[in-house]
């Protein structure tokens, strides 16, 4: 078996402020870089044959908080959605109705990315990832809340809520 556990990034100004991110590259909270530096010990019982992140710096600061002699693959196949003209806005200007319909894959704000193209691409590197590596393998992928949320519903991953919380994980597992 096959596994590739999927992590969302360390906490940043705007997930602080309540405002929607996307593609704006933005650096980890002092408190975000202390949390993640606590993961350590949860992470040490894990052997990753590889490690992954998005190019947007909040992945990668995140996993150098916790792997600091370790190289990461960047893929841009797991880039946070673009929110087009909701990024940087508060959530609460937007109606809790068009947030839902975001959250389900329903709705892309206006000059946003399309959820069809997210999927494709989320999907696609994956698959690739999975396909490289051996069974037996453990790939850690550090991301975003928009493409872990994404993954659940490409996979139908139940869990508690559809939105990830700063630091939370889960896991998609392929018989070999």
């Amino acid at each position: 078996m096959k596994q590739i556990l999927f992590w969302r990034h360390a906490e940043t100004n705007l997930n602080q402020e309540g405002r929607f991110c996307g593609r704006m590259d933005v650096d980890i909270t002092e408190e975000g870089k202390k949390q993640a530096e606590k993961m350590r010990e949860t992470f040490k019982k894990y052997h990753f044959d590889a490690i992954y992140c998005s190019p947007l710096k909040r992945t990668k600061q995140t996993l150098e908080a916790i792997f600091p002699n370790r190289k990461f693959i960047k893929e841009d196949g797991f880039t946070e959605i673009s929110l087009g003209d909701w990024e940087g806005l508060k959530k609460e200007t937007i109606s809790q109705k068009l947030r839902k319909a975001f959250q389900r894959g329903e709705y892309a704000p206006p000059h946003g990315e399309k959820h069809e193209d997210v999927e494709a691409r989320v999907k696609e590197a994956i698959e690739r990832i999975f396909a490289t590596y051996p069974d037996g393998s453990v790939i850690l992928v550090c991301t975003s809340n928009g493409i872990m949320r994404t993954i659940k519903r490409i996979y139908g991953i139940k869990t508690e809520k559809m939105m990830s919380g700063n630091l939370e994980f889960f896991s998609l597992k392929r018989e070999a």
